[in-house]
């Protein structure tokens, strides 16, 4: 969903981004869907009217219980959230890592089959699960970003570094998400202050460049959604 199109684990739905040279199709699903005919990247103003709505989830992450319910980490864009993001005490796999978002859902950003989805997600899945790059991840969970309004989600999977391994771990991130035909993965990094931030990462950045970092809010109430429940990384609603 990266390649051509910009949605923004959903990263990229779509939508016309109001200029001649770019259209987001559909990021980490959704949120990685940003077709672009130019060379230029979107802009910060076009990126948050797209994703203003769109909830990045992250399921049982290891040390995360007190900002999570029932296991679901739910975050959001400061712009959509309203308020700064409040200084957050990050477990240590989120605080003193680099974290990498990526899907198989929905390639070169075109809505696929949903069973089509899932046989991709599993795909992805036993890659990580049996991992070939260098450096190894400190570990990995399940993820996904969802868009009420619109009515999609996109599952995927989070995966951490340590911070001194992050330009490895980001190039073999991006090799990843062009075996799935994925135009973009997220990246996630803590700064001095305490506050998330969110970077749209291009699996080919040498033509799009590269984008801001944009602060991530977490939700104090889960998100009233049917789109926001526990479902399991191949795309099946589970229990629990």
């Amino acid at each position: 969903a990266m390649f051509a199109t910009l949605r923004g684990p959903g990263l990229f739905r779509r939508a016309a981004l109001g200029t001649a040279g770019a259209v987001a199709l559909g990021l980490t699903g959704r949120h990685q869907a940003i077709a672009l005919s130019s060379s230029s990247a979107p802009s910060d103003a076009a990126l948050g009217a797209l994703w203003g709505e769109a909830i990045d989830g992250m399921i049982d992450v290891p040390g995360a219980d007190e900002l999570s319910h029932g296991g679901m980490l739910y975050l959001a864009p400061v712009g959509s959230a309203g308020t700064p993001p409040r200084p957050v005490k990050w477990p240590k796999l989120i605080g003193k890592s680099v974290v990498y978002s990526l899907t198989a859902w929905n390639p070169m950003g075109r809505d696929a089959p949903h069973e089509k989805n899932v046989e991709a997600n599993q795909r992805l899945q036993a890659d990580l699960v049996d991992w070939k790059g260098n450096p190894s991840p400190r570990a990995w969970w399940h993820s996904f970003g969802f868009n009420e309004k619109e009515g999609w989600r996109e599952e995927g999977f989070s995966v951490a570094f340590a911070p001194e391994e992050r330009q490895y771990a980001r190039q073999y991130m991006q090799k990843l998400a062009y075996k799935y035909r994925q135009a973009a993965i997220y990246a996630y990094r803590v700064d001095r202050d305490g506050v998330l931030l969110r970077e749209v990462v291009w699996t080919n950045e040498e033509k799009h460049g590269r984008n801001s970092e944009e602060p991530m809010a977490v939700l104090t109430q889960p998100p009233q959604s049917k789109l926001a429940g526990r479902v399991d990384g191949a795309g099946s609603s589970s229990k629990g």
